[in-house]
């Protein structure tokens, strides 16, 4: 079959290439060039973790994480640093007991950790005697943009073509064909897979989709003394804050300093295509503070900043469907800042699902489009 992938991101490069591994006819497409920093796909880090709440992200993510080591093997190169990772918060905390049940559940290794256990194993962190840590040795992080280069690259080795700085225009049926537009012209496929991040609901106006981008920021800060403390070789972890809701890294070996941001959601984007603001003032601010109280050798010294954008779904859940009204056209979306460890898997998944292969064994009807309309009701009705 002859089988495009609109959008070339962290699931879009994944999709490309095990389509073209499928052995069919493989048109990627990409508005920007490979490995941009105009969506949530790039950087130098994206963490890796199997502790979720939710069970079923746990289960997802032993597949993914053969995937990952797949994607290694064959690129050649490391892509997925393991250093450990710690999710710590309130003793007391539901994401840290029902993140403890998951891991239970899929028979993971895991170490329950005090807050002086904590300084002992990883002193560069701060615990309060209230709060707990739950360390797990397959954490790590993710290189980012050398994930999704690396995919490409392999893509293109299994026959692949790539269209960069090529934007899409619109996506149609005509007589069981579905067509492209683009900036290169009208072009023919039997199936289409659509993973365009924050870009997708201008090109499905009419699906409503339940998707809202916001603007995220990143900070990197210095490292004052005790680099030692910060090293990704199992000393300093990648690591969530339940209580507080932020996320870091270890030091990368790319980018001086620690990186460090809020989880949350940031502000609503209205237009995708808008040059984005520098990080805030106040947000540096912000993630000061919070060092000082967590990290006592971190420096308030920025030594890089970003933004990026999510693309959230109402319940954090991911959209993996086809259209209603375009039965060969074939959508994946929602990361909602957690899924780029993901993105392999869902990569495979549309890419199954396009060729019409159901292996998969999970149960994944939550992530249809139907069930996202099931919330919305709900909260119009609530």
């Amino acid at each position: 079959m002859k089988i495009a992938v609109v959008g070339l991101g962290g699931t879009g490069s994944a999709a490309l290439r095990f389509v073209a591994h499928f052995g069919h006819n493989a048109i990627g497409y990409e508005q920007f060039h490979i490995g941009h920093a105009h969506g949530s796909s790039h950087g130098e880090s994206r963490i890796i973790r199997y502790t979720y709440p939710d069970v079923l992200f746990t289960q997802m993510m032993s597949d993914a994480y053969k995937l990952w080591f797949e994607l290694e093997k064959e690129a050649e190169e490391e892509l997925l640093v393991q250093c450990g990772g710690l999710y710590f918060g309130d003793s007391n905390d539901p994401q840290i007991l029902a993140t403890e049940r998951s891991l239970i559940e899929a028979n993971l290794p895991f170490e329950r950790l005090n807050a002086e256990q904590v300084k002992e194993k990883h002193p560069a962190f701060h615990l309060y005697s209230n709060e707990t840590a739950i360390y797990q040795k397959d954490s790590g992080f993710l290189r980012a943009t050398r994930c999704v280069e690396a995919n490409i690259r392999l893509a293109k080795k299994h026959g692949a073509i790539v269209h960069e700085n090529t934007k899409v225009q619109e996506i149609y049926t005509k007589n069981n064909k579905v067509f492209i537009q683009s900036s290169l012209g009208e072009e023919e496929y039997d199936r289409v897979i659509v993973t365009a991040g924050p870009w997708m609901s201008t090109l499905f106006k009419s699906l409503n989709l339940p998707l809202v981008p916001t603007r995220q920021q990143i900070v990197y800060l210095n490292i004052n003394d005790h680099e030692g403390y910060f090293q990704a070789n199992g000393t300093f972890p990648v690591w969530i804050d339940t209580t507080d809701n932020l996320y870091g890294f270890p030091n990368d070996g790319h980018i001086a300093g620690i990186k460090l941001a809020f989880h949350h959601c940031g502000q609503v984007i209205t237009d995708v295509d808008a040059e984005r603001a520098p990080v805030d003032e106040n947000y540096l601010e912000e993630i000061r503070s919070y060092a000082r109280k967590r990290f006592p050798n971190l420096g308030s010294d920025v030594t890089f900043s970003q933004t990026c954008i999510y693309t959230n779904t109402p319940n954090a859940d991911f959209i993996i469907d086809r259209v209603n009204n375009q039965p060969n056209v074939f959508l994946v979306s929602g990361c909602s800042g957690h899924g780029f460890k993901f993105t392999i898997l869902l990569g495979k998944i549309i890419a199954m699902m396009a060729t019409d292969d159901n292996g998969y064994e999970r149960n994944l009807d939550r992530f249809k489009l139907s069930s996202f309309h099931k919330i919305l009701n709900k909260f119009s009705d609530d």
